[in-house]
């Protein structure tokens, strides 16, 4: 499937087109790893390419204006991020070439002083939660949904964030059902549908 998605992004280049990829899917289910394998794919290649990459991750919204419920605070849903600073964002790269992005201390839920200057590439691909949803509209581009099995995607959760964060198994668990799941399916799997590609 990927060969025939790096064929689709290499037709679009061949015609003169900037291209933009937007990838989204749920928790852990192998969208950075995704982004990094177009990148390495293009600017290794025969005829090396720019790639920029922007994570919806740095669109954060500080601990304190997350949304939350009994189970903890809803780090998956839509109102979690800065959408539309991260649409804008993704705008102006593409009109004006450059943009600012910030970043965002996972650990601390908080964001930092710090940006990181951004160019716009030949390619320029967007990763996230909800990218589909927040940035379909503003460009003709390359949507793709990473459809991973969610046993997967938990396990992969379970072992990031007790090696990186100390956060107990069983916590881990006990959220992944009472926020993720339910926000996964309001927000996360619907954007399938939307998808030009779909990955499992």
């Amino acid at each position: 499937m990927k060969d025939k998605l790096y064929e689709e992004i290499d037709r679009r280049i061949t015609t003169g087109q900037k291209v933009n990829v937007l990838i989204a899917g749920m928790t852990c289910s192998g969208k950075s790893t995704l982004a990094r394998e177009i990148q390495e794919h293009y600017v290794f290649g025969k005829h090396p390419k720019q790639v920029s990459i922007i994570s919806q991750d740095c669109y954060f919204k500080n601990l304190g204006l997350i949304p939350r419920n009994k189970g903890g605070y809803l780090m998956d849903s839509l109102y979690a991020f800065h959408a539309d600073e991260y649409r804008a964002h993704a705008q102006y790269l593409t009109q004006h070439g450059t943009v600012r992005v910030p970043q965002y201390d996972i650990a601390r839920n908080k964001r930092t002083a710090e940006y990181t200057k951004i160019e716009n590439g030949d390619i320029n691909i967007f990763e996230g939660l909800h990218s589909i949803r927040i940035l379909s509209g503003l460009w003709h581009n390359v949507k793709v949904y990473l459809d991973t099995d969610v046993e997967t995607c938990l396990e992969r959760r379970i072992a990031r964030d007790t090696s990186l964060y100390d956060v107990p198994e069983e916590r881990i668990r006990e959220y992944w059902a009472e926020c993720i799941m339910p926000l996964s399916r309001e927000f996360i799997f619907p954007q399938k549908e939307m998808a030009d590609w779909i990955i499992s």
